[in-house]
């Protein structure tokens, strides 16, 4: 990779970062030159790296305006829709294709998420070094049934959508009791999968998702989220 392919990465990869992680507000406008004071780039990479961002739709122009995207709450209903039908097609490709050491992988890491939900510290402060570890617990979980399910197509496609809606998710996942009511659905999930029942693993899937969707719609509207 070339120096100046380097700088391009760096940048993508920081700006990225900071707007997975909220530093970057939903909403929040973005400059080429803030960005190359405040995180020591050139402009021609940070140029580059929000174009690549734009194209991923992490950032998008608006009345000529660079700005971090803002899910709507029709947007979301769509992703949901694609994610539910994609995601529990998915589980059932991994209860019919996996392969006896990734079943037993996957237990081990379902048993993981259950333990690490029951340990909510009560200190806030120690809250997001917690859930930073169940969603570490979580990723593995799901890459885990992607690879059992045999289908890069699929994953790429849902990666791309939960880079959209991932602050969301953090900000959900805050609320009391929500990682522990998620760990249990993944726990059925993962036992249909492990009983190789491609049916059963289906219908859990589609029932944490649907879920998800419903709570997430309505944290959305009550936070005011416009709806186009």
């Amino acid at each position: 990779m070339t120096r100046n392919g380097q700088a391009k990465y760096k940048a993508y990869e920081t700006i990225k970062t900071l707007i997975m992680s909220t530093e970057l507000r939903p909403g929040q406008s973005v400059t080429e030159t803030a960005l190359s004071g405040s995180l020591g780039f050139s402009r021609t990479p940070i140029r580059e790296a929000i174009h690549e961002l734009e194209r991923e739709g992490l950032i998008v122009t608006r009345n000529r305006r660079k700005r971090v995207y803002m899910l709507t709450v029709n947007e979301i209903e769509d992703i949901f829709d694609l994610k539910i039908e994609i995601e529990s097609a998915v589980a059932a490709w991994a209860a019919e294709r996996g392969a006896d050491n990734q079943f037993r992988r996957l237990e081990k890491t379902s048993e993981q998420m259950s333990h690490l939900a029951g340990l909510r510290p009560e200190n806030e402060r120690k809250e997001e070094a917690w859930l930073n570890r169940w969603l570490d617990a979580d990723r593995e979980l799901h890459a885990l049934l992607f690879e059992m399910a045999a289908n890069k197509r699929a994953r790429q496609i849902i990666e791309n959508f939960n880079s959209q809606w991932h602050q969301m998710k953090l900000g959900m996942l805050a609320l009391e009791g929500r990682v522990e009511k998620s760990a249990v659905e993944h726990e059925r999930i993962v036992r249909e999968v492990c009983a190789r029942k491609p049916a059963g693993a289906q219908k859990q899937m589609r029932t944490h998702l649907q879920n998800l969707r419903r709570e997430l719609v309505k944290i959305m509207r009550l936070a005011h989220y416009p709806s186009d």
